[in-house]
């Protein structure tokens, strides 16, 4: 049993952590709430309309001329060169492949991305782009930057596309938009979509526009990809803006902070941004000479608001025309598919520590590998916790084996303790004395769970952060196991707990109960049966259900275990070796 010292350290660190919240919420209180955000319909820019009518409201005189000079100086360049022929429209053109249907807009840029394959819970199928709101603006598409003396955005301009729609079953094939201004500068954009790909292949050409002093322009994701998740803080938590700068890659979250920017010059492989489950990358061709990185949010503490992240390539424009081919990566977070690229586009993913990675890579592939013949992975689960049990029977059986003997022999620890009382070096070496007499190895009843810990983090990350999982089914009220299996919500949080009540949580506690009655050793441990099934409920309630089914299942088999494990019934005792007295007279 516990001691009386122990016993109160336990209740106060009980206490400091049920405490905590309050206290981070005395010194930080939380964001006032924000007002209610309004969808608005994607129209003409109004900023560039106000212009032009500003400028049509000046005298002829003042309206200074798009003459070569008027190029050379950003402040007289006349903007309403670029201004659209035509009224704005968000379905110019539709793009479809057997992964993904896209709408383009009529200033060439994306205004719809559906995915085929993912939908919103109970709801429709995942779109990566958001519409500009009141309070944002658009979520999830790219815009180009060819300096303040050419335009600084596409919004302002009217492309004609080659076809209306793109149908692309398999194989590989391409769109064209145009666009050239009245006084000669000329556009072109190639969308070329592969139907075994999610994104597509971005080529720009532009020829006409005057190069900008630093040679470089610049290519921007903007406000990285809209929430897909039931609870939009995990996508906030994942959220996160990067650049591979040589060898480094570079990252940004904003966390608690209102803006974040990052900016770097060097060999740029790719910049990307990303939610918990979908990422969106810009990979050049060619190496972009730098990267700029931010991020923002008008609430950041409210994890309700979106953080908005934009990456952009700054990309080097040498000569007097522009051409660069740049891939876009736009679709689910799949190691597979973010190494296709072959520029550390899959170390955006999260694997844990370095020493968890590779059993977290290693859980992955064996589910995935089960997952190919077996559809529930509630099933391959249960499969794979059977294996993981039978792969440790040796070290489990060996561990108990330990624990009994050192159950054994607690009395003459006992004695050892009382006997060198004043001196605790010598208590410590009577004692791996004594283990070393009976054959005793304190260690081993360790080495199980040793190994177990970096499995059940692996599992962890696999459940809770790989889209493989995203709403995977087991059976009953377990239909996401990525998910907590959450029944009823009470309606007020617990701290640690949640306010969601899950039932394998429970059956996960009970499960602890028995499974630590049938394991115990030491009777001074009795303790511990009450106070593990109660913690582990607590820190389990809000894991996803699929970890919960496997600790659950862990338990019930080391109950099977128990029975098949004979364990010793008493500790030899040591054989003592008495020397014999020399005779005197001999050597």
């Amino acid at each position: 049993m516990f001691d009386r010292n122990t016993l109160i350290a336990l209740v106060l660190v009980g206490l400091i952590l049920l405490g905590l919240p309050y206290y981070y919420k005395l010194i930080a209180p939380p964001a006032p709430p924000t007002p209610p955000v309004e969808t608005v319909i994607e129209t003409a820019p109004t900023e560039t309309a106000k212009k032009a009518a500003d400028e049509a409201a000046k005298p002829t005189s003042e309206i200074v001329a798009a003459d070569s000079s008027a190029i050379l100086n950003p402040a007289s360049f006349d903007s309403t060169l670029l201004k659209p022929s035509r009224p704005y429209t968000a379905t110019a053109v539709e793009i479809e492949t057997p992964l993904y249907k896209m709408m383009l807009g009529s200033d060439g840029r994306v205004t719809s991305y559906e995915l085929r394959a993912y939908e919103i819970k109970n709801g429709p199928q995942v779109n990566l782009h958001q519409a500009a709101q009141k309070l944002d603006p658009a979520l999830g598409t790219w815009d180009l930057d060819l300096g303040p003396r050419n335009l600084t955005t596409l919004h302002d301009l009217y492309f004609e596309a080659s076809r209306p729609r793109l149908f692309v079953p398999s194989g590989r094939d391409s769109l064209e938009l145009n666009y050239e201004s009245p006084d000669g500068k000329r556009l072109t954009l190639f969308y070329i979509v592969d139907a075994a790909q999610y994104g597509f292949t971005l080529n720009i050409k532009a020829n006409g526009f005057t190069q900008t002093d630093t040679r470089e322009y610049r290519l921007t994701w903007q406000g990285g990809v809209p929430s897909t998740e039931p609870d939009p803080r995990s996508d906030v938590e994942f959220g996160g803006s990067y650049a591979q700068i040589g060898q480094e890659l570079e990252e940004i979250k904003l966390g608690n902070n209102p803006k974040v920017d990052f900016t770097a010059t060097g060999r740029t492989s790719f910049v990307a941004t990303r939610s918990k489950y979908f990422i969106a990358a810009l990979i050049p061709s060619e190496a972009a000479a730098g990267a700029d990185l931010s991020g923002r949010s008008r609430a950041p503490a409210d994890p309700t608001v979106p953080h908005l992240y934009d990456a952009t390539l700054r990309l080097a424009w040498e000569g007097p025309a522009i051409e660069q081919r740049v891939h876009v990566y736009w679709g689910p977070i799949k190691k597979e598919n973010l190494e296709v690229f072959e520029v550390g586009l899959e170390n955006t993913m999260n694997w844990g520590w370095a020493i968890v990675k590779p059993f977290s890579l290693a859980v992955l592939w064996l589910l995935r590998f089960f997952g190919k013949f077996i559809a529930n992975y509630g099933i391959v689960i249960i499969l794979f916790s059977i294996i993981v049990k039978v792969v440790l029977w040796p070290l489990t059986r060996k561990s108990q084996v330990a624990m009994k003997k050192m159950a054994m022999l607690k009395p003459e620890i006992e004695a050892l303790k009382e006997k060198h009382a004043k001196n605790p070096q010598a208590v410590n070496k009577a004692m791996m004395e004594l283990y070393k007499e009976r054959g005793v190895n304190p260690a081993a009843g360790c080495i199980p769970l040793l190994i177990q810990m970096p499995i059940l983090y692996g599992l962890f990350i696999v459940f809770r952060s790989t889209i493989e999982f995203r709403q995977a089914p087991f059976f009953g009220w377990i239909s996401d196991l990525s998910q907590p299996d959450t029944i009823f919500h009470l309606g007020f949080s617990i701290p640690l707990y949640g306010s969601g009540v899950g039932l394998l949580p429970i059956v996960m506690g009970v499960s602890q109960y028995f499974m630590s009655k049938a394991t115990l050793t030491d009777p001074n441990q009795k303790m511990m049966l009450y106070i593990m099934p109660v913690m582990m409920l607590v820190l389990f309630n809000n894991f996803p259900s699929g970890l919960t089914l496997y600790y659950t299942l862990f338990n019930l088999w080391a109950i099977v275990e128990q029975k098949l494990i004979k364990l010793p019934d008493a500790v030899p005792a040591a054989v003592v070796v008495e020397d014999k007295p020399k005779r005197k007279g001999k050597n």
